[in-house]
């Protein structure tokens, strides 16, 4: 059955949003497109830098995602007086809040309507994954924050209920799975990953994921052909809006069948998910006692 039937079909369509920095302007152009094409999520999953994107979904944003990005990248991401706040150069905290508030709001993700958002974080305690509903938390900005820390960007990582909690990507960036507990019966999982850099990456312990053969047929994945030709932290809004775009070609070429060469774009070198989940397996993630 083709994708998009797939997913016209389905009573129940969750979304999956997977992490990897500023790669995931890619995932605005699949948003985007899967609206036009008439595709009503039912529920949202999402993760680390996906969250933000998934909050959007949530709240019925898309629409404004692409103005969300852009105010972010347009705010100085390093301030030396912030060591003396967070004890980090980067203000990446201060920005999150003030563009997260602007565009997608604590009460707009707890009023009704809202489409369910289930955000996977990391318990640095124990390095174990765990998945929380956004709209049941006390505050749900911290939440998405949480699945965002990542040193050094990041030096104090927030609490939820008494627990500390990093980037989610780290034990699990693609939890597509808890949308078929929640009763969907068909995902759209949108990951960063290019096809050509081999099969998708789940964590540093597993950067080559095959989904099931039993839930392949109801899994749609969206991702570059290629590596994206970016940098993790890229800022620079043209080169983010090229992306988007990328992101918007590549949803139709995996929906519709049609074939757009701008979707050939790659960048050159080892990916730094490689060069990351190589660091990451040799150093331990940062815990802090309560």
């Amino acid at each position: 059955m083709e994708p998009l039937t797939v997913l016209r079909s389905a009573s129940r369509v969750g979304v999956v949003l997977s992490g990897g920095s500023a790669r995931c302007s890619f995932q605005i152009g699949v948003l985007e497109t899967l609206i036009e094409l008439g595709v009503r999520p039912s529920l949202c999953v999402a993760v680390s830098a996906g969250s933000w994107n998934g909050a959007a979904l949530a709240t019925g944003s898309v629409h404004r995602l692409r103005h969300y990005w852009r105010a972010f990248v347009r705010m100085p991401h390093v301030d030396l007086r912030n060591l003396w706040r967070e004890h980090s150069p980067y203000r990446f905290t201060e920005i999150h809040r003030r563009t997260f508030s602007r565009y997608v709001g604590v009460d707009r993700l707890r009023a009704s309507g809202t489409l369910p958002l289930h955000i996977g974080v990391t318990r640095l305690r124990d390095r174990n994954k765990v998945l929380f509903d956004a709209g049941a938390v006390e505050d749900p900005f911290l939440l998405l924050l949480a699945s965002n820390y990542l040193p050094p960007f990041y030096t104090h990582a927030p609490r939820i209920g008494g627990e500390r909690y990093g980037d989610g990507g780290m034990t699990d960036n693609i939890p597509y799975e808890k949308a078929f507990e929640e009763g969907c019966d068909a995902v759209v999982l949108v990951t960063m990953k290019g096809e050509s850099e081999g099969e998708i990456y789940r964590s540093p312990r597993e950067t080559e994921h095959v989904i099931p053969a039993g839930l392949r047929d109801r899994v749609v994945v969206i991702r570059p052909r290629h590596r994206l030709p970016l940098s993790f932290t890229e800022k620079r809004w043209p080169v983010l809006r090229g992306i988007v775009e990328l992101g918007r070609l590549r949803a139709r070429e995996v929906l519709l069948g049609e074939r757009h060469p701008e979707t050939d774009a790659r960048a050159a070198g080892t990916s730094p998910t490689v060069l990351l989940a190589r660091f990451l397996s040799a150093v331990p993630l940062q815990r802090r006692t309560p």
